[in-house]
């Protein structure tokens, strides 16, 4: 291997490491249809603590049950550029009326994402 391959392999290396660094942690349960509404649009955040990891949980439910609409998907958008926070459905979700999502950030980092749940 020559010298120019290594020095490209290497910046091709490096690239994805960039990508991989600073890409967010942003998440899609079910399918956006074009039929569908959007039901909630909402941001959860909460502040960093030094050393701490933070969590909270996002709860959403329907106001009246016999008319509520069943979710479709759910679209979780991470705010932050890095360290962003994970989310995890917990319950309900695309086919029920309500979900339960848990945000857990990175040790000292804050939360700041913005859901958004569709439904029909």
């Amino acid at each position: 291997m020559g010298f120019k391959s290594i020095t490209l392999v290497g910046l091709l290396l490096c690239a994805v490491g960039l990508a991989t660094v600073h890409a967010g942690n942003d998440y899609l349960w079910g399918e956006i249809g074009p039929n569908d509404y959007k039901l909630a649009k909402e941001t959860v955040s909460k502040a960093f603590f030094v050393g701490l990891v933070q969590t909270k949980k996002y709860v959403f439910k329907q106001k009246d049950n016999l008319d509520a609409l069943t979710i479709t998907a759910i679209k979780v958008t991470d705010k932050k550029k890095s360290n962003g926070a994970t989310a995890v459905l917990v319950s309900g979700g695309p086919g029920s009326k309500g979900a339960t999502i848990l945000f857990t950030s990175e040790r000292g980092h804050g939360i700041k994402d913005v859901v958004e749940i569709w439904g029909r």
